[in-house]
């Protein structure tokens, strides 16, 4: 068997059955392997494409996506979206065939004797193999690597003449070494304990839930009903996964969102979130004045790392809450105290929702469509189990304010700043869960660093519905731009900030995609229905009216 064919043994006994890939000459022996066996190949027209297709099959799909690129050149273009999954900690497995030995000790066509030091900014781990004979348990060190918490993206380089030459029988070690039960980190019993006697004496505790809290809900729920907890997502640009669903009663939006919840706030629980991550200095979270933080996260580069932390607990998320919880159920929690706890968190869900139907009913019939109303149509006809992917960028913040999300249904983002993951992350998740319905909503300038996923989906037969926010231009720019002149809003034209002429539909029907239309409420429930029932890929272009600061 050759090098190619061992590293397709380990992927399947990692149960990876799909390879997304964009490949060049040098991946030719790997390409005949995938023929002969029952191994899906996803191509892209793109490696940023096959990158976030990875990703978001990943991510869906509870194992990592894997991704073949070509050489030092595709590698580079997949860079962005590498530095994606590293940000939202997604396990990708990128393996580039490279050039053969020959070539590269020339720095001959496509050497670049720098790449792995280039890779390495933006994963977990990269490496070339050295052997045919090792490629086998290369990949399962890769895969370990890229699930081992924190979870990332690694990256594995293997020469050409490796990929096509026969190789000893190592298959079978690695195979062992990618299917051995993972090791579990743990936070400590006196630092669980610590964080309980905060917990159990705190007046007005919050709790904050980021992305690393995958799969946590079950505790964040019993943990916020036990202690009366206000429970809010991580502020904007550390929100990956909304781990929360919004219509949980306790739910108060996003860390900074909202000043209500923080006001007088002694206790500030973080759970896999990073404590703060800034877009820029001037709009830093802060924690409270006077409040004590307890930090859960399984990056030990993360605990206490800009704000530091009263209670650090190290390990993994949803194992540290069920720690919090088991102390908690020998501790006795004064009863008026959680009462009064109760009383505060409801009240302030109420006024919140008194706030978004004011906001929704000001928005409701406004021409262009207004983000409040289109979240709250999308909110209307999404199926239980479905999956949305935002990267609607500047309409994001108001859309994720009003798409109400219930348990079993999922919200994906990124936070590493790449444009150009929505559209192939949604079609990846939709590989990785065909049953589930999966919608993108993305705005216009990002839809446009990778319209060419549309291809991929329609060979596939990957049914996504996106909706394309076309709010005229790169609007993060002109609001930007605004805030560099000091004003509210600045009628002139700038730049850089605009993108006329695009004909988003006919584009989309290029690749074969379906295309709609929507400019209101009702031609916009219309238009998503159909996409949710159809089995091809539906484009909805929809004009929306430019978000305000």
């Amino acid at each position: 068997m050759t090098a190619a064919e061992r590293l397709l043994d380990v992927l399947q006994a990692a149960g990876i059955d799909t390879l997304f890939g964009l490949p060049g000459s040098t991946e030719a022996a790997l390409l005949e392997a995938v023929r002969d066996r029952d191994f899906r190949y996803v191509l892209a027209l793109h490696e940023g494409v096959a990158v976030s297709m990875a990703d978001g099959y990943g991510r869906v799909g509870g194992r990592p996506g894997a991704v073949g690129l070509h050489t030092s050149v595709g590698t580079l273009n997949g860079l962005s979206q590498m530095m994606n999954a590293l940000r939202d900690g997604s396990p990708v497995l990128v393996t580039a065939g490279h050039k053969d030995r020959a070539v590269l000790s020339e720095e001959g066509f496509c050497a670049l004797p720098e790449l792995l030091a280039a890779v390495r900014a933006v994963t977990k781990w990269a490496h070339q193999s050295l052997s045919a004979d090792a490629v086998a348990t290369d990949v399962a060190h890769a895969l370990r690597v890229a699930t081992a918490p924190p979870a990332g993206p690694v990256y594995l380089a293997v020469p050409e003449d490796f990929l096509g030459a026969e190789t000893a029988d190592s298959a079978g070690a690695a195979a062992a070494l990618v299917t051995a039960p993972r090791v579990t980190a743990v936070a400590s019993p006196q630092s669980v304990r610590a964080a309980v006697d905060r917990l159990v004496a705190a007046e007005r505790p919050v709790l904050v839930v980021g992305s690393a809290a995958r799969q946590a809900w079950p505790e964040v729920e019993e943990l916020s009903r036990r202690c009366g907890l206000a429970v809010l997502h991580a502020q904007f640009t550390d929100l990956g996964d909304l781990q929360v669903p919004t219509s949980d009663p306790s739910y108060l939006g996003m860390y900074g969102e909202d000043r209500a919840p923080l006001e007088g706030c002694d206790l500030v629980v973080a759970a896999g979130c990073r404590v703060f991550y800034p877009f820029s200095d001037a709009q830093r979270p802060k924690l409270p004045e006077g409040a004590a933080l307890v930090h859960l996260h399984d990056d030990p580069a993360e605990v206490g790392r800009v704000v530091r932390a009263d209670v650090g607990l190290l390990g993994d998320v949803r194992s540290g809450l069920a720690a919090l919880l088991a102390e908690l159920a020998g501790r006795d929690v004064d009863q008026d105290l959680l009462a009064r706890r109760t009383a505060r968190v409801v009240a302030l869900a109420a006024r919140r929702r008194e706030a978004k139907a004011a906001e929704r009913a000001a928005a409701a019939g406004a021409s262009p469509l207004r983000i409040e109303e289109l979240a709250e149509v999308l909110g209307g006809v999404l199926p239980e189990d479905a999956v949305v992917v935002d990267e609607a960028v500047r309409s994001s913040r108001p859309l994720l304010r009003h798409l109400g999300t219930d348990p079993g249904q999922l919200l994906l983002r990124s936070t590493g700043g790449a444009l150009g993951w929505g559209t192939p992350a949604a079609i990846g998740a939709k590989l990785a869960a065909p049953d589930r319905a999966v919608v993108a909503v993305i705005g216009d300038g990002s839809f446009q660093f990778s319209v060419q996923a549309l291809w991929s989906a329609v060979q596939q037969s990957a049914a996504v519905t996106v909706l394309v926010l076309d709010n005229g231009g790169y609007l993060a720019v002109k609001r930007a731009i605004e805030g560099h002149l000091g004003v509210a809003h600045d009628l002139s034209r700038h730049p850089g900030t605009e993108i006329p002429g695009i004909d988003h539909g006919g584009i989309a029907r290029g690749y074969g995609a379906r295309s709609l239309s929507a400019t209101d409420g009702e031609s916009l429930r219309k238009a998503v229905t159909e996409g949710l029932e159809s089995d091809r890929v539906t484009v909805v272009h929809v004009p929306v009216a430019q978000v305000r600061p």
